[in-house]
């Protein structure tokens, strides 16, 4: 089982992995916090920019965060957008969202990426544990 060690961030450690998201053949590599209680992976629409993504073509939804606040997101239903971890590729579900100057961070949450991935927090060592979901199982050699 892969242990993953937690990352530091603003003075504490947190889990966070490294992913790429992909839409066709461009690809950009980003840091996203792994979140048990997002219901959906949430990103900065920055890394949209990058993929060249029109923003004025996206679908703006509005969502509910933590705090309880409303705020605007952004889809592109039927582009076919994608992330990575690791060697896995899969469906990104989630939305991206205006950071703006604020120190938001990129989510990886339950619709994508906890349904391809079997995940263990160990939040006393700051490690956590990634693995494949038995729905998804390895190619053998």
């Amino acid at each position: 089982m892969p242990w993953y060690e937690y990352s530091p961030s603003s003075g504490s450690s947190k889990p966070f992995v490294e992913v790429r998201l992909w839409h066709g053949a461009k690809s950009v590599r980003l840091i996203a916090l792994v979140d048990s209680g997002a219901d959906a992976s949430l990103l900065n629409i920055q890394y949209g920019d990058l993929l060249d993504l029109d923003k004025g073509a996206a679908q703006s939804v509005p969502s509910i965060v933590a705090s309880g606040e409303e705020i605007a997101t952004y889809r592109w239903p039927g582009l076919l957008l994608e992330l990575q971890f690791e060697q896995e590729r899969f469906p990104f579900e989630g939305s991206f969202v205006d950071f703006g100057a604020g120190d938001g961070e990129n989510l990886v949450g339950r619709r994508d990426f906890f349904q391809r991935f079997v995940i263990q927090f160990w939040d006393t060592a700051e490690l956590m544990n990634i693995d494949l979901s038995p729905d998804y199982p390895r190619s053998v050699p």
